[in-house]
């Protein structure tokens, strides 16, 4: 018996790998001459920026910067001053498998910042990274798709494949005009900006992505109020921005991530002469991707009851996209000043910074945990120490509802800490109200294998025609069975009568091998 048989070209995207892992980054800051030295550190922030990212052997290599924003007293003055600055890295992650000119996708985040001041105008800083990585190809394979006649069993399975079908990368610049409000005093100097990026929705369209979202822009500034030094100030600016990439259409499934590159902020005065108004410009890189989706069925396992049949199969690895959702968690706890710092009079602000420590998926669900690192500023009815501050980090867990989620699967995850709500109930004690937005995406990389040739092979020796009984096996199908006694599912069927084509181990089954072509 001659097989005859078709294939037809399958285009995906083969995941060659994904980690997750920690890097340590040190150096030092030193304090220009510009700026006054410094006596005691209040709060330092840390925010990690790639530039770029390339595919080496076996690795991915990533460069880009830590921007620490340190906020302190100086030296003979009790004024609050800031300081930014900038320290540079060069991080390797193992992912084995990885070549040059794959596709990578990579995630990098400060965990923790350690530091020490060395003198007035040096910090020792040690920030702690957390790392995830991914490389995939496209991989095209052609793959048995029919076979001719009736004289071949095929096992059949549905198949959602994607492929990257093009990437774009732009940047975006979003302007806005702050202006206090009435309740609000003068400004006299800005010691703090930060920004985070929400993107809300993303689509694609003709040769393009469309992405919106929000910048959620974090201020802090000095003020002349000897009550209220310290002013925070928290907005959001939406934005919209296009990402053109080439054989995009709309349906398309599409990815797309963003982060604030620079930030300016700029106090300037309002028409009665007075620093109220703040300028904010902010440069965002917006990256996108779409990909290309096919649906149908593949051949995985394949014989003939007619003739000694060998099949050549090739595994493949498949990304599946599961699904994403985003909710709120309120993060409620009464904090209790730790031992050998200042009694407060007023809680100044407070800044929190989501961690991410572990994902978990059940049935339906994807739960993320993790701490809120809060850095608590207040002022203190101390004279020689009238700024204080203290970090405490509180848990926080939320569970979301995702349709197909099953406990196998991979979650990415991040947590985002919006307005923090303060209220010192003694001089000691602060309660503090965090409202988190958590979001997760889901995915699965599922192995299949798929049948590239077939031919006839001189039938080996096995079972001699005839009656068997059979007792199911945990393990088994009737595909499995049909195949082992050379004969088909129809056939077990027969004698076998049930409601439906699932056996459960332990199951008695008659089988009749084939004593010639007329049996079966």
């Amino acid at each position: 018996m001659a097989i005859e048989y078709r294939r037809d070209l399958l285009r995906l995207d083969q995941v060659v790998a994904q980690e997750s892992g920690q890097a340590l980054v040190e150096g030092e800051i030193n304090v220009p001459e510009n700026k006054a030295p410094i006596a005691r550190i209040l709060d330092i922030n840390a925010e990690a920026v790639i530039s770029s990212q390339e595919v080496i052997q076996d690795k991915v290599m990533a460069e880009g910067i830590i921007r620490y924003d340190i906020l302190y007293i100086p030296e003979e003055d009790s004024a609050i001053d800031s300081l930014e600055s900038e320290i540079g890295f060069t991080q390797y992650m193992d992912l084995p498998g990885a070549r040059p000119k794959m596709a990578s996708r990579l995630k990098l985040d400060v965990e923790h910042v350690d530091y020490e001041l060395a003198s007035a105008r040096k910090i020792n800083v040690k920030a702690v990274l957390d790392l995830s990585g991914q490389v995939s190809q496209v991989v095209e394979l052609e793959a048995v798709t029919e076979f001719s006649g009736e004289d071949v069993e095929v096992l059949r399975e549905g198949i959602r494949v994607s492929s990257i079908a093009g990437t774009g990368h732009s940047q975006t610049l979003v302007r806005e005009d702050l202006e206090l409000a009435d309740s609000m005093p003068t400004i006299q100097k800005i010691v703090r900006k930060s920004a985070q990026v929400r993107i809300n929705e993303k689509k694609a369209a003709d040769n393009k992505v469309v992405v919106h979202g929000d910048v959620d822009l974090k201020l802090l500034y000095l003020c002349e109020d000897e009550d209220e030094p310290i002013q925070y100030i928290s907005h959001s600016i939406p934005f919209s921005h296009v990402v053109e990439i080439q054989g995009a259409y709309q349906g398309m499934e599409c990815w797309a991530d963003a982060a604030v590159t620079e930030l300016y902020a700029d106090p300037r005065e309002d028409i009665n002469g007075e620093l109220r108004i703040i300028d904010t410009e902010l440069v965002l890189a917006v990256d996108a991707q779409v990909f290309e989706a096919q649906e149908g069925e593949i051949i995985t396992d394949a014989y003939s009851p007619q003739a000694a049949m060998e099949v050549k199969k090739r595994k493949i690895k498949i990304k599946q996209f599961v699904g994403e959702s985003q909710g709120h968690t309120i993060v409620k706890e009464s904090v209790t000043f730790p031992e050998g710092v200042p009694k407060a009079r007023k809680i100044l602000y407070v800044e929190a910074r989501p961690v991410v420590t572990d994902s978990a998926m059940d049935e339906g669900k994807a739960s993320v945990e993790g701490v809120l690192a809060c850095q608590v500023v207040y002022q203190t009815n101390d004279p020689d120490v009238p700024v204080a501050s203290f970090q405490e980090e509180l848990p926080f867990r939320h569970t979301l509802e995702i349709d197909g989620v099953k406990s196998h699967m991979d979650c990415e995850s991040e947590a985002v800490a919006e307005n923090v709500n303060f209220t010192l109930l003694a001089q000691d004690e602060v309660e503090l109200k965090i409202p988190v937005l958590c979001r997760v995406s889901v995915s699965q990389i599922i192995e299949k294998d798929v049948i590239i040739s077939a031919e006839e092979v001189e039938e080996a020796a096995g079972k001699e025609p005839g009656i068997y009984i059979y007792y199911v096996k945990p393990d088994d199908t009737l595909w499995s069975i049909a195949k082992k006694y050379n004969t088909t599912i129809s056939n077990i069927l027969k004698y076998n009568p049930m409601d439906n084509e699932a056996v459960s181990p332990g199951t008695r089954l008659l089988i009749f091998k084939k004593l010639d072509s007329s049996v079966i």
